[in-house]
């Protein structure tokens, strides 16, 4: 089963991702946009822990709800400094790196083995979600050195919250729990990005506030929905797999960015999209 919730969870997470595009191509304020976001994704993570009595007050489990959430929300503020000072076409698959964090954590603390095949199917899973953004017009030179710091760090930050999970897991501890406290904190920094957008000259207008909440809620629930699918995926399956097949949810992006907003396949997405299927068979072969 646990394979069925690592595919749905990439494609709830998938979804969440779309509603955050969505929103930033409708104009929507960014920063409302993750207020939303996690204001929708805390209520989901505190309705399910209440109704299974899961709170139970540790000080382990806040430290590692923290530690996520910083990852999570830190993490996404350096990609996109990265984004805006480097190209795409190396930003993103760099990014995706914090994965084979994760798989050799896997292996090498936690004793997870894996066949010939599924490594093959593994490395052409996570080559598949790397060819994605590549822009072949692009240019790849880099002339700001902050790009490197950028990237480095959200890989790191990254590997905080996918790892982190797999960590949290095996600590015995109830991720819905730690996502609940990673989420908290992600609506205290929203709060704080609030608070700067409306004292800059160009603040947003209603529209554009009403966009970005409204995005953001929807998004929220994706991403609550995602994430609890991937814990449940860590909790019954390999993470050195969950975790690669988790990452498919950009793939899940670009395929409705194609249909909602026309854009149109490269050869490296086409070659991505044949990669990514073959993958998945070959893992569940």
């Amino acid at each position: 089963m646990w394979f069925i919730w690592a595919i749905l969870s990439a494609l709830l997470f998938g979804l969440s991702g779309f509603y955050m595009k969505y929103g930033q191509a409708k104009k929507g304020s960014v920063a409302y946009l993750l207020l939303g976001l996690y204001l929708s994704g805390t209520l989901g993570f505190l309705l399910l822990a209440l109704v299974n009595k899961l709170f139970t007050f540790h000080w382990g489990i806040l430290l590692a709800g923290i530690i996520v959430g910083l990852g999570s929300t830190l993490g996404n503020v350096l990609f996109m400094k990265a984004l805006e000072c480097g190209p795409a076409s190396l930003t993103s698959p760099l990014a995706n790196a914090n994965i084979v964090l994760v798989v050799i954590m896997s292996i090498i603390v936690y004793g997870e083995t894996l066949s010939m095949l599924e490594i093959f199917a593994i490395i052409l899973l996570i080559v598949s979600v790397s060819l994605l953004p590549i822009d072949p017009q692009e240019s790849l030179s880099i002339t700001n050195r902050a790009w490197y710091l950028f990237v480095g760090v959200s890989v790191i930050l990254f590997f905080f919250r996918n790892g982190g999970l797999k960590i949290t897991e095996e600590l015995a501890y109830h991720n819905t729990v730690v996502l609940f406290y990673a989420y908290l904190l992600g609506i205290f920094w929203s709060v704080g990005q609030v608070y700067v957008e409306q004292k800059q000259q160009n603040a947003p207008d209603k529209r554009a506030i009403r966009t970005g909440l409204y995005s953001g809620l929807v998004a929220g629930v994706f991403s609550f929905g995602g994430m609890q699918l991937y814990s449940y995926a860590l909790a019954d399956g390999p993470a050195s797999i969950v975790s690669p097949i988790f990452s498919l949810n950009s793939l899940v992006v670009a395929i409705l960015s194609i249909v909602i907003f026309k854009e149109r396949l490269s050869r490296f997405q086409q070659m991505a999209l044949l990669g990514t299927f073959l993958g998945i068979v070959l893992l569940r072969i």
